[in-house]
């Protein structure tokens, strides 16, 4: 049996399978009496990364076993280095989780007034062309207008007798925020912390259309990004190739 060498693919693995172990226990507060296998599922529950590699890293845990020597930390077997380097990648994501603002550029966010026209949000719309929009009164969050909400919110005026002309000239982009409610509770706000995975995990909520970015997760924090549904793949891709 050989001693575990630090260049060797032997001790790639142990030491991003002590890192992604240590990682996931400090994060989720986890004792240190349960199982690597037993973390590996519960954290599943919790996080998006190890629920997709799930079965591969409860038999990379068996793989630990058979490449170390519990006692003596001698070398026994040596891995693949395609199994060293999902262990090290799975243990990079976790350890250090790449940030949302790091990799989506879209810091320079289009938002409208409060007190702008119905309107003018349909010609900004068919300006910049994004499905959601920020609505702002001074510099406070009062919510997101998105295009799907907003043109069923006209179909129902269409229906009416109202000219749909004089209800976008005369309907600020606060009064229809607050007066069609299908435009509530489909986004929500965090800080410039958060990161790929915890976006991600928010995403699973079916109804969420927007997360909106700001520097403390409030809505009077400063607005610094903002990622849609549409941006679920690309991110996943980011998340694959980091």
């Amino acid at each position: 049996m050989e001693k575990l060498s630090s260049n060797s693919l032997a001790s790639r693995f142990v030491n991003a399978y002590n890192m992604l172990d240590h990682s996931l226990r400090t994060q989720y507060n986890f004792k240190a009496n349960i199982s690597f296998s037993d973390l590996i599922r519960r954290t599943a529950t919790l996080n998006q990364v190890i629920r997709l590699y799930e079965d591969e890293l409860i038999d990379l845990a068996r793989l630990r076993n058979a490449i170390i020597h519990s006692k003596s930390e001698q070398v026994i077997a040596e891995p693949h280095e395609d199994v060293v380097e999902t262990m090290e990648k799975v243990a990079k994501i976790i350890s250090t989780p790449p940030l949302v603002v790091d990799v989506i550029k879209k810091i320079n966010v289009d938002t409208i007034e409060a007190g702008a026209s119905m309107r003018d949000y349909i010609v900004m719309s068919a300006e910049v062309g994004h499905s959601s929009v920020p609505v702002y009164k001074r510099d406070m969050l009062v919510g997101v207008l998105q295009r799907h909400t907003v043109l069923e919110g006209l179909g129902h005026v269409m229906k009416s007798s109202r000219s749909l002309d004089d209800f976008l000239k005369s309907t600020t982009t606060e009064v229809f925020l607050r007066d069609f409610p299908n435009n509530k509770n489909h986004f929500t706000i965090t800080s410039s912390r958060v990161t790929i995975e915890e976006v991600l995990e928010l995403f699973t909520n079916r109804k969420l259309s927007a997360v909106i970015i700001t520097s403390d997760g409030t809505s009077g924090g400063k607005l610094t990004g903002i990622v849609t549904n549409a941006d679920v793949l690309n991110l996943m891709h980011i998340l694959e190739g980091y």
